[in-house]
Order: structure tokens, then sequence, then C-alpha cells
């Protein structure tokens, strides 16, 4: 178990939303009180994931090259209802941290992110989708998903120009959030207890700064749509999992898992 953690953490240079095993729906198959292959089953569980660069590029000139990374980490509680082993649909809620690194090489023209101040607390996201297996072949299937995640605008992260010159000046806070949406296509197998899964991705996430007195608001998309991930599950006794994901290319993010099913 060490040396496959290790490895999921390592394999990538650095580093959309957790994605999970893609198979979910036909592996866990057996409820905590329910009978083996019910109709439907529930399952709850926790996610943590952390993703140390979004690769956002602006839209505009301003702030350009601004960020040298920005990233997530984010813990949330999960809920998914199961319906005959091949359609899941599912929904996270919990809080999320933000983390931008800022460039040290700045031309002139992005001298601005040099006076911007950021501050981050954990506050409210959610995400949602589904997941659905459209063939299987014994133990392994080939499954698509679609996925949706939303960092709303809070009073606890905000940027704010001009604060790191400790000048007395009260400058507005310009809060900011965070729209994406996923879809994933993969393929998954099962061998015993343990479930590897490969997959690509198309991931389109936004970043939109609010304006402020005299400055313009502010957008970041994401520089590659195209993205890949891998992963392994665990199952203890069909009733408990554990989950190891990372995701490469579009973003570079591991994440974490546990799920009971119900």
């Amino acid at each position: 178990m060490r040396c496959l953690t290790l490895f999921l953490c390592a394999v990538a240079p650095v580093f959309g939303a957790y994605v999970g095993n893609p198979a979910s729906p036909g592996i866990m198959n057996v409820g905590i009180f329910s009978g083996r292959n019910p109709m439907f089953k529930c399952t709850t569980g926790y996610v943590g994931d952390y993703t140390s660069d979004k690769r956002y590029v602006s839209e505009q000139e301003l702030g350009q090259e601004a960020f040298r990374h920005f990233g997530l980490h984010s813990q949330m509680a999960t809920a998914s209802l199961i319906w005959v082993e091949r359609f899941e649909l599912f929904g996270m809620a919990g809080g999320t941290k933000e983390h931008p690194r800022w460039r040290k090489d700045l031309s002139w023209s992005d001298l601005a992110a040099e006076l911007v101040d950021f501050e981050s607390n954990y506050h409210f996201s959610w995400q949602a989708g589904a997941k659905v297996i459209l063939l299987q072949w014994g133990q392994t299937y080939f499954t698509t998903d679609f996925t949706y995640f939303a960092v709303p605008r809070s009073h606890k992260s905000f940027f704010r120009f001009l604060n790191r010159l400790n000048l007395p000046l009260e400058t507005e806070r310009q809060r900011f959030s965070i729209r994406e949406w996923q879809v994933s296509a993969a393929l998954a197998s099962r061998f015993f207890f343990v479930t590897p899964y490969a997959g690509v991705n198309y991931l389109s996430s936004k970043l939109s700064i609010k304006s402020g007195l005299d400055i313009p608001p502010l957008y970041y998309t994401n520089e590659k749509n195209y993205g890949y991930f891998f992963g392994v599950t665990i199952s203890i006794t069909g009733r408990l999992h554990l989950n190891f994901e990372r995701r490469i290319r579009d973003e570079f993010a591991y994440s974490f898992a546990t799920m009971a099913v119900f």
C-alpha cells in the first residue's frame, strides 16, 4: 500500500475536478444494509483533493503572466445514488482554499500584479455529476461521466490591489469565483479487491475576479483542455472503498477518497 501511494504521488513531473473510479456503479455491488446486487444503493464518503496548478491563462492583456501557479485544496463530503449497477448520480459539498504563486520575472505590463495581495481561507464549494457504464466485458468496464464544480464568491477569499505597498489606503476587496465542467471516458478492470482505472477528459475551467474601483474584472481560463487521469480503488469487504487518483496535463492534481456503500 505504501509503495502504491508513493507511485501515484510521484509519477507526474509537477501536477478538473476529482473524477473517481468510473466503474464505481459496478464494483460497489454490496451495501452495509442491503444485499448483493440491489436495484438501488446509496454511498457516502470523503474526498481530499489537492491541485498544485490549474494552468490558468488570462483572457485579456492585463495580468497575462501574473500567475506562476494557481492551486486548490478541497475537502468535501460526498453522497451518491447508484441504480442497477450501471448509473450513478453524485454530489459533493465542503470547503476549498486557493493558493496562487506570483511570477518573479514580470514584464512592465504585468507590474500591477506585484501590487496585488491575495487572501484565502476555506470557503464553500460544491460538485455534482453522473457516471454511466456503457459496456462491460466480465470485470472490465468502459464508462463515461460528467462533472460540474463550483467555488462561489466569498468574503473569506479575495484579491486587493496596492495592499502590498502598505499605503494608508483602504482598497476594495475583489472577490472571485471558479466554475468548471468536464467530461471523461475511461476503462477500469477489477482484479479481486483491486480495481485500477485510466482515462482521458476534457476540462473547461474559468476563474472570474470581480471588478473594483477603477479596476476592470479579470478572467482566466485553463490553458490545456485535454488531460488524462489514472488511479486505483481498493475494496474492503465490498462495502468500504479507498481510492487514489492522479490527474495530469490539463491540470496537476491528486486525490484521496473513502466511500461506504449502504
